[in-house]
């Protein structure tokens, strides 16, 4: 072999040769990494500003603790969550209420969100028996600063601009609608993943990305998991929309893209709703017992928005709080306002009108989108809704037309960033969209100030009159506004005109956005609540430390038991109809939107006539009222009610309340619609004749027998335990509300269940001694349960076989 000597010049040569093209080849990935790492780096400073100004807004709430956030939040969804935490912490069943409405389907309820994740997590982090309304109140801020992140991503990866996606999730988390629907922590926590089921949808249809399709069918179905019932309607068929758009848009010229855009949108919603059925199919067989059934269109439409209301999306602070009354304006302000911020308006117009041409046709489909929203939420004032109503599934199962208008902000905010993004180019045609912003400024500057002018005219004709403050505040507004206006024109007129560097013209611009939604929302319902966190609520009193009357009651029930009772608290505030579920009481009320109807029939029956065997028949033995029971229930007989407590409120006890078990033994069937009628008119008979509204048994035929006894032995939110001695065979009733689930058991045999009386439990039994179980079993939560674990299935597959594909490509690249 001959062994060829190389020069060392040549060597060197080829060495240099080799090591420059490692460096170009290399150089490409160093420059893509440098690039994401700035672009993250810049992203973790934005989110830390939204977080920042997330934490001023809840300052007074989260850290200074001089706030409640009150009403639903306090009354409907800690009330629900504590009961929750209870019976998981105790082993106890978290599917059955014994404590309100006579019984009740906690499962079912949408707002119990019992399987959304963020709820198991904080029960599962907090070792305490009762859970602490601080929790609660940390669980929705934290959605707020979730649904901001989320826009910010979306509006990022839409222009490309830090600024206008501040701005963006500043208007959607901060705007109007989320900070006065602060209390309602349903629709909050699933309008929060809204930008992120957009964010994951829009990369599935980019990428075609099997990865993304998954997370975008995991972020709709934690969204339905959240709980609020027209949330996931509206979301749902903003998909439908938005997918069957795009794929019209492609069919002409790529029909296979078309297809795929297609069945990306319907694994969306097919995977997430599928992820949500252990919920949703729970949630739909309430809803199909209750007066949601089928809504009429004016319950449809009611809280339908206004067009007046449409003012307070110009004038922050129009609808006040501090006028002559409560709240001066029509309407309540949760429902009404719809202020978005002045500057997110003015440059949402800009973004419309001197968008890009590549970004025409995305914020044309947002001003429609914002349209259709507006109208839609108008409700009954507008044919759309009756369209939608009629055309639509769901939305006959549904309320509230003027929950709408949180897409409208959602809109706005998107196409503020697009506004952001016109002012930061510095072409020819962009020039003209900043002559014009600044125009609108400069003539609603002036519009304000002719407003002022006015009704400062209007103030001083009426001093010492009626409406003297009513006009102090709309002076407020308007000089409010006027701030916000002069800031926005001396900003954009540096910037365009003198100079001023444009990231300090940015930030300015953000910052001034930011003090305007914060003056205008922060804290607005909190003020309006004079009881302090630690004050309002404990496990033995309401409202005061010192309340007597949960501890009588609760002491009550000690001597009572093994039988059990129920009281009956007559408008003595939102407190007491679900604060039992936290008291561990037993009640007939409740604060749900979803009573069960034959319950709701009996009960309105039995509280119209309290003195009336019906009443008796609900097992209530104590009465509350806030007065004395002649003024708060004139109804009430005072010879039935004895006073026990002068406390407030009063406690009266039912000297008739009807046991919470008994045997009858006589019977009669009659069609459903029959059997209140039926009982109103025999309400004497009924302690010994029980009615049903099924073909009785066989045997109950035979004359009737006296005599026997039930007794409850075993009483838990699942599991009711009863022992029966019968001499002949006979019903046993128990005062609990029906429900599909529950299943009876005699001597661990299982038996028949009745509804009786309309809305209560009972079971054929066989003379002689016997144990009677009523089990909750609920087979369609299990059958949703299968759906969900199947849909998780499906996920796995979807992020995997994406991973999968990426790991096969960069081997064959690599190779």
């Amino acid at each position: 072999m001959v062994r060829m000597r190389v020069p060392r010049q040549a060597r060197e040569s080829s060495v240099a040769t080799s090591v420059m093209s490692v460096d170009q080849a290399t150089e490409p990935r160093r420059t893509v990494v440098q690039r994401y790492s700035r672009a993250f780096a810049a992203a973790l400073l934005d989110v830390a500003f939204l977080t920042g100004f997330w934490l001023l807004f809840f300052w007074p709430v989260l850290v200074r603790r001089d706030h409640l956030i009150p009403y639903d939040l306090l009354d409907q969804h800690y009330m629900f969550q504590d009961f929750v935490h209870q019976a998981m912490r105790s082993g106890q069943s978290t599917w059955w209420a014994p404590n309100i409405l006579s019984g009740y389907p906690m499962v079912a309820d949408p707002l119990s969100a019992l399987f959304y994740p963020p709820n198991v997590l904080m029960h599962w982090l907090v070792p305490e028996t009762h859970l602490p309304y601080l929790a609660m109140e940390w669980q929705l801020a934290l959605h707020f600063l979730w649904a901001a992140v989320g826009t910010y991503l979306l509006a990022r990866s839409l222009t490309g601009s830090r600024a206008g996606a501040v701005l963006a999730a500043l208007t959607f988390a901060f705007g109007a609608f989320f900070a006065w629907h602060t209390p309602h922590l349903s629709p909050i926590s699933a309008l929060s993943w809204l930008p992120w089921i957009l964010v994951a949808y829009h990369q599935a249809v980019c990428r075609r990305s099997t990865l993304w399709t998954g997370l975008a069918a995991v972020a709709f179905g934690l969204m339905a998991l959240a709980g609020h019932a027209l949330t996931s309607v509206q979301i749902g068929y903003l998909l439908v929309g938005l997918t069957l758009l795009l794929a019209v848009k492609q069919w002409l010229s790529d029909r296979r893209g078309a297809a795929v855009t297609a069945l990306i949108g319907l694994t969306v919603l097919g995977v997430g709703a599928a992820l949500s059925m252990v919920q949703l199919l729970p949630s739909w067989q309430l809803s199909g017992l209750t007066e949601r059934a089928n809504f009429t269109f004016e319950a449809a439409t009611l809280s339908s928005y206004m067009p007046h209301w449409a003012l307070t999306a110009f004038l922050p602070n129009f609808f006040a709080l501090d006028g002559p009354a409560i709240y001066w304006a029509s309407g309540d302000p949760a429902e009404t306002s719809m202020y978005a911020g002045l500057l997110p308006l003015f440059l949402g117009a800009l973004g419309v009108m001197f968008a890009k041409p590549g970004d025409r046709r995305t914020t044309g489909l947002l001003l429609a989108g914002v349209l259709l929203s507006l109208a839609l939420a108008f409700g009954s004032q507008t044919w759309l809704y009756h369209v939608v109503y009629n055309l639509l599934p769901g939305f006959d199962h549904v309320r509230r037309p003027g929950n709408f208008t949180v897409f409208v902000q959602f809109g706005i905010g998107l196409l503020a960033a697009y506004g952001v993004k016109v002012l930061e180019a510095r072409d020819e045609p962009s020039r003209s969209g900043h002559r014009a912003v600044i125009g609108w400024v400069r003539w609603a500057l002036l519009l304000d100030l002719g407003v002022l002018a006015l009704t400062a005219v209007a103030l001083a004709n009426s001093v010492g009159g009626s409406n003297q403050q009513v006009l102090m505040t709309v002076i407020n507004g308007v000089v409010l506004a006027g701030v916000i206006l002069l800031s926005t024109f001396a900003v954009l007129r540096g910037w365009l005109h003198w100079r001023l560097p444009s990231r300090i013209a940015l930030i300015l611009l953000v910052g001034i956005a930011a003090i305007d939604l914060g003056s205008a929302g922060a804290g607005k319902v909190d003020k309006t609540f004079n009881w302090l966190p630690d004050s309002y609520i404990g496990a033995t009193w309401a409202r005061n430390p010192g309340d007597p009357v949960v501890p009588r009651l609760l002491d009550e029930r000690r001597k009572a038991l093994p039988d059990r009772f129920r009281f009956d608290p007559h408008q003595t505030g939102p407190i007491w109809d679900n604060g039992p579920l936290y008291w561990g009481l037993e009640s007939v009320r409740g604060y749900s939107v979803l009573w069960p109807s034959s319950y709701q029939r009996l009960f309105n029956a039995a509280v119209a006539d309290p003195n009336g065997p019906l009443y008796d028949l609900l097992n209530v033995r104590y009465l509350l009222t806030p007065d004395a029971i002649e003024k708060a229930y004139p109804e009430a007989s005072s010879g039935k009610f004895q006073l026990v407590l002068d406390g407030n409120p009063r406690i009266y006890e039912n000297l008739n309340a009807g046991p919470r078990v008994w045997v009858a033994h006589q019977a009669v069937s009659q069609p459903e619609d029959a059997v209140l009628p039926y009982m109103q008119t025999n309400a004497t008979s009924l302690k010994e004749t029980v009615v049903l509204d099924e073909s009785l048994p066989a045997e109950a035929g035979s004359p009737a027998r006296q005599g026997g006894t039930a007794e409850i032995v075993r009483y838990e939110n699942a599991r009711v335990t009863i022992r029966a001695s019968l001499p002949s065979s006979g019903f046993v009733v128990l005062a609990d509300t029906y429900y599909p689930g529950w299943e009876a058991w005699i001597d661990g045999v299982p038996a028949h269940l009745y509804r009786a009386d309309s809305a209560f439990r009972a079971v054929w039994v066989p003379a002689g001694e016997h144990e009677l179980e009523y089990r909750f079993a609920f087979p369609i939560l299990r059958s949703g349960a299968m759906v969900s674990v199947a849909a998780v299935g499906v996920i796995l597959v979807l992020i995997l076989a994406s991973l999968a594909l990426r790991w096969r490509r960069r081997r064959f690249t690599a190779f």
